[in-house]
């Protein structure tokens, strides 16, 4: 059996697409869609611009998707495959599918082994290759290089492959900064894209009357109760454990408040075993952006170095302040005093006071949640990331050909 790598030798030289082919760009998704947030949204926009630029646009990603994701993404003209993970992160699959689609650029999402798959695709003839880098870190580099053998194998070899990517669009500025320390790369090979909320999704429910309206018909919640929110996993890693260890203190000073919890994960069990008629479970959700509206307050005291807080921006554009944690990107999404208040990771204490202290001053709160909505519009719009994303590729060279087919 010949290894994968030994498929890639008949393609140098290039491998191009017919002269009557739209140049095709391909996502290659080290992750699932089986919800619709903005992530999703992002392919769907991106599928309508490519359209509209005259390319062709494939995804292929992990084998759970949503039926309405998918819809959407065929409405768009996207094509997807949804595949298993053991083809998802091979590289003769990969190969196989490159050279079955001859795409012009290959844009990868997610995970390290973007980088290997760089030597391939350029092997293949693909004239560019792009990273967006959404990963969190569970461990820094400080720019010197690893002290045990494999772990500076690994090293080399990572920053030997990067030089096959023409571009890295890390998602915050904090994750760029980890990319160049990483395999280093120059500055200009890295330019950060904050991740895109769609505006016209995520909005707020500014009048009061409707805003208890929604939280009792999303909720169940009796009138003029307020709620406390989680979206995210359910694991240590996103602090879990410490909302679950201030969840009833929370409850017994603010007895008009609710605490929600969105989401699945390893502590699901015990979120579950922790509800009541005050703290409810409802499991993994697709219709985050009708339930955040109905929010007073979001919550996310991740102690990992999260590379941008996703769920978080898309709570500012409803207008939803946030009490979450100094790490990683979160900073850049959180102005801390003006949209939400940041603690130190794994500081109950100081997560309970912040929490506390927005519950207990409404016209703080409300203030914070205008300029949320305001710092969402300014710097988190799905159309500016969608636009940005397009023009990076037309600097890289991938033609585009304006469609004469006008959107709806």
């Amino acid at each position: 059996m010949s290894s994968p790598l030994a498929d890639v030798a008949p393609a140098f030289g290039g491998a191009a697409s017919t002269t009557d082919a739209p140049p095709l760009v391909l996502h290659w998704v080290f992750g699932h869609l089986r919800k619709r947030g903005s992530f999703e949204d992002y392919l769907v926009a991106a599928g309508r611009m490519a359209r509209q630029r005259g390319l062709a646009m494939h995804i292929v990603a992990r084998s759970e998707i949503d039926p309405r994701v998918r819809g959407d993404l065929a409405d768009s003209g996207v094509t997807v495959d949804c595949v298993p993970d053991a083809d998802l992160n091979a590289l003769g699959f990969f190969i196989r599918t490159v050279r079955r689609l001859r795409p012009t650029l290959v844009h990868c999402h997610f995970g390290s082994p973007s980088t290997a798959l760089a030597l391939a695709a350029k092997a293949l003839g693909v004239k560019r290759f792009v990273f967006t880098d959404h990963g969190s870190r569970t461990v820094l580099e400080e720019g010197a290089a690893p002290r045990k053998t494999g772990d500076r194998v690994r090293h080399l070899r990572r920053r030997l492959l990067a030089r096959f990517i023409d571009l890295y669009l890390p998602v915050s500025g904090f994750v760029g900064a980890q990319v160049r320390r990483e395999v280093g790369a120059p500055p200009p090979k890295v330019q950060r894209l904050f991740n895109g909320i769609d505006l016209a999704r995520f909005q707020p429910v500014d009048d009061e009357t409707e805003r208890d309206y929604l939280r009792r018909a999303k909720f169940g919640l009796k009138p003029g109760q307020r709620c406390v929110l989680y979206v995210g996993q359910l694991t240590e890693a996103k602090g879990v454990d410490d909302l679950l260890a201030i969840q009833d203190e929370v409850l017994r000073r603010h007895p008009d408040v609710a605490w929600v919890w969105v989401g699945d994960g390893a502590l699901a069990e015990e979120v579950l075993q922790r509800t009541s008629a005050r703290a409810l479970y409802l499991g993994l959700r697709s219709d985050v952006d009708a339930l955040l509206p109905a929010a007073d307050l979001i919550v996310a005291p991740s102690r990992w170095h999260e590379a941008f807080c996703l769920t978080v921006a898309e709570a500012a554009a409803c207008g939803v302040p946030a009490v979450a944690t100094t790490v990683g990107g979160v900073p850049e999404v959180v102005a801390d005093g003006e949209t939400g208040l940041l603690v130190p990771p794994g500081d109950r204490a100081a997560l309970l006071a912040a929490i506390d202290r927005l519950l207990g001053d409404e016209p703080r709160r409300r203030a914070m949640a205008g300029a949320a909505r305001d710092r969402a519009e300014a710097a988190f719009s799905l159309a500016a990331m969608v636009q940005a994303t397009f023009n990076h590729y037309g600097a890289l060279g991938v033609p585009a050909r304006p469609s004469s087919r006008k959107e709806t």
